[in-house]
């Protein structure tokens, strides 16, 4: 009777420390939803400088478009 009586009074004075399910549920999903760490800044604000079509890009698209007409009219 003495161990049952020791028990009930030790696990009563316990309950308090025990955690909730909410305080589980924040200590679990603590920090998740934000980033480790500060995102880069990217050179996005900057305009994209003008490309020329050089000659091997022209030709590339000449000749890609020669096969497509070449491959169609079969």
């Amino acid at each position: 009777m003495k161990n049952i009586i020791l028990w009930g009074i030790l696990g009563t004075c316990s309950l308090s420390a025990w955690a909730s399910d909410e305080a589980i549920f924040q200590a679990a999903f603590h920090g998740m939803f934000e980033p480790p760490q500060q995102p880069i800044a990217l050179r996005a604000a900057e305009p994209m400088p003008p490309v020329p079509l050089d000659g091997g890009v022209a030709l590339l698209l000449a000749a890609g478009m020669a096969s497509a007409r070449k491959s169609l009219r079969k």
